[in-house]
């Protein structure tokens, strides 16, 4: 009887551990954010060894497989992998979902319902990602295209670190009126920069194929020069709020968008190599997150004294 007692109840102890704790929640919210910083990573790996057509239809790789046949080379193996990556998302944000709904409340008491919202809209952001890649194959790597598909990765991990402040419980610290305003500039420039990264992106040699795709028809100098240009905004407004508020949040902010400076300069005046693309990247994928991260933490206001 205690064997068949315990055989029974070891499912439901299971799916608890996996669903039903403020633990699982945190696990599945964190889970998804690195894997959505990843396949920015990979889908630049994808660009970079002209693997954008290996699977040269979509939904099907082929015209007559959803897999890569022989013939499609290590190509079609390449892009075939990025997509499966998407499985892997669609299957975090149901884990996410069905966790946030069967927990009541987070560890400090508050309501699940922001999480759930959040897990909700992932959800069905990564569908819409999948489709927006399948159309960037279908309209053969157009470079407007491509570059939707980048930045609704970009959006996507901005809601994951939101996902995860929550189910953390996160407190905000509040700031002055000025260093709140002077995080939304921050904010603002960041998204400025990774729009302009795009399109730096487009019009230079990195198309995903073997050279003959289109480009968006803009100077790779103009596009580079300007996007610099925005990197020195976006640097001066995040190192006079780091001066204001002597914040390690801003520090360490700065630091990353100095390493990802450091890294596109190296790499495009080395020529724009492979790995150092791939880097410039993955530093997209650690700069958008970090600076959601600070734009969370700073978003409360100082109260004056005197108001009311």
């Amino acid at each position: 009887m205690t064997t068949a007692t315990t055989t029974r109840s070891a499912p439901a102890s299971l799916g608890n551990r996996l669903f039903g704790t403020v633990s699982a929640v945190r696990t599945w919210a964190v889970a998804s954010l690195a894997v959505n910083m990843l396949i920015i990573v990979t889908g630049a790996v994808v660009r970079l060894t002209s693997s954008g057509l290996g699977c040269p239809t979509w939904p099907q790789c082929s015209a007559t497989s959803y897999v890569p046949r022989p013939e499609l080379g290590v190509h079609g193996v390449i892009e075939f992998t990025n997509r499966m990556l998407t499985f892997v998302l669609v299957a975090l944000a149901i884990g996410m979902a069905v966790s946030a709904f069967r927990v009541t409340s987070t560890a400090a008491g508050a309501s699940m319902r922001p999480i759930r919202t959040l897990a909700i809209v992932i959800g069905l952001g990564i569908p819409l990602q999948g489709v927006v890649g399948g159309i960037t194959v279908l309209t053969r790597l157009n470079p407007w295209v491509v570059a939707l598909h980048m930045l609704l990765s970009v959006a996507i991990i901005g809601l994951c670190v939101v996902m995860v402040h929550r189910s953390y419980d996160s407190a905000a610290v509040a700031v002055p009126l000025l260093v709140k305003r002077l995080v939304l500039a921050i904010v603002a420039a960041t998204v400025l920069v990774i729009i302009l990264g795009t399109v730096v992106t487009g019009a230079g040699p990195h198309a995903g194929d073997d050279g003959t795709i289109q480009r968006n028809g803009i100077s790779p100098a103009l596009a580079a020069q300007v996007h610099a240009s925005a990197v020195w905004i976006l640097v001066i407004l995040t190192v006079v709020t780091l001066v204001i508020t002597k914040s390690r949040l801003v520090a360490t902010l700065l630091a990353v968008q100095l390493l990802q400076g450091v890294i596109g300069y190296v790499q495009y005046f080395t020529g724009l190599p492979i790995v150092g693309v791939a880097l410039h990247m993955a530093g997209l994928a650690v700069l958008a997150a970090a600076t959601v991260h600070v734009f969370w933490r700073l978003r409360d206001v100082v109260v004056s004294a005197n108001a009311g």
